[in-house]
């Protein structure tokens, strides 16, 4: 479409010009020019532009409708949500076009409202003041890098990072503190459970590969059913390698 727009109206656009890509000195296209003038668009290209806007619809009502079965599902475990406070556009400074896929901000929205409504509660908490994912069970804090995908506690605790950080964040109280004691106190009757949701969730990883990412579905929908009425569950951000978000549902 751009090759054909650019051949229909060549005095809209500036003259090519000699650029470096590393040693090369290459050929670049010159840039539009600036102005409000109409544009010579062949019949191709409108057959063309009808077809990618059908498209792009179509795609935004599938990332919508697969959104809403996130949402739906996280609902299903219950509605006192706790989230936490990311960043949705330094995500998108940082992943690009893969956030516009699974809108993390949609996401959030519709969990709020749908929580609220049926009498529940959406609560977000700062991700600096409580660092679920460095914390240990002796409230020693490490830091990790963010392609260490399992949690290595000090006490020998072995978890996926996301689910363990679930975990926590059901005691993080209204003042974005995190109490440990009930955290450690309850971790030994929740611990097979969350086993269970981690070896759905890399079974399912596994048959499902790179096609996940293409068709915009969610891992976490996919080991829901092991959890039964768990209290928690953690959504990964979808579309993305690293960087989660973690949700807990009670």
């Amino acid at each position: 479409m751009s090759r054909s727009r650019r051949a229909n109206n060549p005095d809209k656009y500036h003259s090519d010009f000699e650029g470096k890509r590393g040693r090369k000195t290459i050929i670049k296209k010159g840039k539009c020019k600036k102005g409000k003038s109409k544009w010579n668009n062949s019949k191709r290209y409108q057959r063309a532009a009808r077809k990618k806007r059908e498209l792009e619809r179509k795609k935004a009502a599938y990332a919508k409708s697969q959104n809403r079965r996130v949402v739906n599902e996280i609902l299903r475990h219950g509605k006192e949500i706790k989230t936490e406070n990311v960043s949705v556009k330094g995500w998108q400074k940082r992943y690009g076009k893969a956030i516009s896929a699974k809108s993390p901000s949609f996401v959030q929205s519709e969990i709020k409202r749908k929580a609220e409504n049926a009498g529940g509660s959406f609560t977000k908490f700062s991700t600096q003041k409580t660092a679920l994912s460095q914390t240990h069970l002796n409230g020693e804090r490490i830091k990790k890098k963010l392609s260490e995908r399992v949690h290595h506690d000090v006490t020998g605790v072995v978890m996926q990072r996301d689910l363990f950080s679930a975990y926590l964040s059901r005691y993080v109280n209204e003042d974005d503190k995190l109490s440990l004691q009930d955290a450690i106190d309850e971790y030994p009757g929740l611990e097979q459970i969350l086993l269970e949701a981690w070896k759905e969730y890399q079974i399912n990883r596994e048959q499902v590969g790179e096609s996940e990412s293409r068709q915009s579905h969610s891992s976490s929908e996919r080991f829901s059913n092991q959890l039964g009425k768990c209290d928690q569950i953690a959504v990964p951000t979808p579309g993305v390698g690293t960087g989660r978000k973690v949700v807990s549902a009670s």
